[in-house]
């Protein structure tokens, strides 16, 4: 992510101009690596949210401050002390690193007015939030660093608070950045073979990676360049890219977010240009405030985490069916071969009844096949009369045959179940939200395949269907699971609309309506809508992967619901069918939300 120090640079001036002479009305800890500031100012209350979570460690405005919990944590009762109800002076960055410091006047035990500094260190796995009074001596941290866990700074109460690179890296806003890169490129040219990227995320504040590569980028190099391999020439190239794209991060008042498939991925404070590839689609923000976009931007990915978690909950479950059924449809199968031979044991039984009084025990009768004309030999248990070896055979023969049609309704059961379970695999692979899955787990709770049903608060989320039109006609609609194939098919649809669905496959049903032509006649549609909407059944299909898929299509008041079928089954005898690639990328559809 482009949470660097020129995006916290950005945050910083933005966090200033809303705060500052603001309270802070109210502190939440929700949990041990995140706090909530409810900011008032004038009319105005903001959300401030920090985390110093390791894994993802970030500043931004939420909508919703959600619930305290029932017993605050030790480093929320210290901020309740010392901050609340505390006046924001000031609001500055630490140089160009990812850290900033709020100042905040409060009254003390005493009445008299101190000022208190709230530290955001926003650096990845050394994250941290801490409080030191007006002379930088800590009073309390969201996480305590003691001497054992870091031999560079200890983080507890009454320790002095400093940064540890104060002598290592440099501003790239307070200095002569010509003289400082070819300075350190001549430092480590002849001792290394650093990249060129790494040789400036480690030694500038606030360059990440991401940065660096930028960077390098606009000066006409590749990203994994050799500082070694840096000429006069090409370090001054280097030089004028990186003052261009300092001041162009500073300047832009714009930003950008970027997606592919859909997906948010990444955003910057200026246009990236190694950003932009194949599949890649940028999107710039104007007159907007960075710390609500970063709410919207971390909310999706936290849904996406949420979603990814559930959804690998639920592939675990439904792959281990899957398995469990692939092993006892090959056990019995191996048993159905073994009734193969039913019909022997029933020309054996008959050949003996009907030769019994020319034979006697012994270990084998020879007896005429009378449908081959040929003599063959039948074993016999010796202990047991002709009479008896034949019903022996007639009971083996009977029971062979109630195996096998035992066995074949079991294969018919397990392969169809199989199936079920294979079609929710693919209705989670193309689940776009919580509210999706939780369609999918309780269809699997009804069903017993799951043992914990939906919380009651989240099935009243609605499921959006997913939504297109095209040409500004054509309204397309998508069913993502059974559930809404079902509204898809019985509910949206009407007579003749058409209706497409992969053919013989687990697949979403598609249904499209046309704003202009007359419900009440069997209006007709261009070739390339057609072709559109099978493409559609066809990406939303168990075969999505292949190069062509063949699509059934029909109008709506051809599909019959069966009598006893489970949702989002039909039955449909007239209908078309075409072949077309799984690929929709061609066509301008807009995406509408339901």
């Amino acid at each position: 992510m482009a949470f660097d120090g020129f995006c916290i640079k950005r945050i910083t001036k933005e966090y200033s101009e809303l705060f500052t002479d603001g309270r802070i009305s109210k502190v939440i800890q929700p949990n041990a690596f995140d706090i909530i500031l409810v900011i008032k100012k004038e009319k105005d209350t903001y959300n401030l949210f920090a985390s110093a979570n390791p894994s993802m460690s970030y500043t931004y405005l939420v909508k919703d401050k959600g619930e305290a919990p029932q017993n605050a944590l030790n480093f929320c009762m210290v901020l309740r002390k010392y901050i609340a109800n505390g006046k924001i002076l000031s609001v500055k960055q630490k140089g160009n690193e990812r850290i900033i410091s709020f100042d905040i006047e409060h009254l003390d035990e005493m009445g008299d007015r101190s000022v208190k500094k709230l530290i955001f260190e926003l650096m990845g796995k050394h994250s941290n939030i801490i409080l030191t009074d007006e002379n930088d001596i800590i009073l309390d941290s969201i996480k305590r660093i003691s001497a054992l866990t870091s031999s560079v700074r200890e983080v507890l109460p009454k320790k002095e608070y400093f940064f540890p690179s104060d002598l290592s890296k440099i501003n790239p806003y307070e200095c002569d950045i010509t003289k400082e890169t070819n300075r350190i490129i001549n430092l480590i040219k002849d001792l290394s073979d650093t990249k060129t990227s790494a040789m400036l995320f480690t030694n500038f504040e606030g360059v990440s990676k991401a940065f660096a590569k930028e960077v390098i980028k606009r000066a006409g190099f590749d990203s994994d360049y050799s500082v070694k391999d840096l000429d006069d020439t090409k370090a001054v190239s280097l030089c004028e890219a990186f003052i261009k794209t300092v001041k162009e991060a500073e300047e832009n008042p714009s930003f950008y977010a970027y997606s592919k498939k859909g997906s948010l991925y990444d955003y910057t404070t200026f246009k990236y240009e190694s950003f932009m590839s194949e599949g890649v689609e940028e999107k710039e923000y104007k007159d907007s405030l960075i710390s609500e976009f970063l709410n919207d931007f971390y909310s999706a990915k936290h849904d996406e985490g949420i979603i990814l978690q559930k959804s690998n909950d639920i592939i675990n479950v439904l792959n281990s069916h899957i398995s469990k059924n692939n092993n006892k449809m090959a056990e019995w199968e191996k048993e159905l071969t073994e009734c193969a031979n039913k019909d022997t044991l029933k020309k054996y039984g008959e050949l003996l009844k009907a030769y019994c009084h020319s034979l006697s025990q012994g270990k084998e009768a020879k007896v005429l096949d009378y449908y081959t004309n040929e003599e063959i030999v039948i074993p016999l248990n010796e202990n047991k009369s002709i009479i008896a070896n034949s019903n022996k055979y007639f009971n083996d023969y009977s029971k062979a045959k109630r195996r096998e049609e035992k066995l074949n309704e079991l294969l018919l059961s397990t392969r169809e179940e199989t199936e079920y379970l294979k079609e929710m695999l693919l209705y989670i692979s193309i689940s776009e939200n919580s509210s999706d899955l939780n369609q999918i787990r309780s269809e699997l709770y009804d069903k017993g395949y799951l043992h914990k049903n939906v919380n009651p608060k989240e099935k009243k989320k609605k499921s959006g269907i997913k939504h297109y039109i095209y040409d500004n006609n054509y309204h397309i609609y998508v069913g993502k699971n059974n559930i809404q194939n079902e509204e898809v098919t019985f509910k949206i649809a009407t007579g003749n609309d058409w209706w497409f669905h992969a053919k013989g496959i687990a697949g979403s049903h598609v249904i499209v309506k046309s704003v202009k032509d007359n419900d009440a006649t069997e209006w007709d549609m261009p070739n390339e809508v057609f072709e559109l909407c099978a493409a559609i059944a066809g990406v939303n299909s168990s075969h999505n992967g292949l190069s062509k898929v063949e699509v059934d299509y029909t109008r709506k008041k051809h599909i019959k619901k069966p009598a006893e079928g489970d949702k989002g089954k039909v039955i449909y005898h007239k209908y078309y069918s075409m072949v077309v690639p799984p690929d929709i990328s061609m066509y301008e559809l807009t995406s509408v939300n339901s």
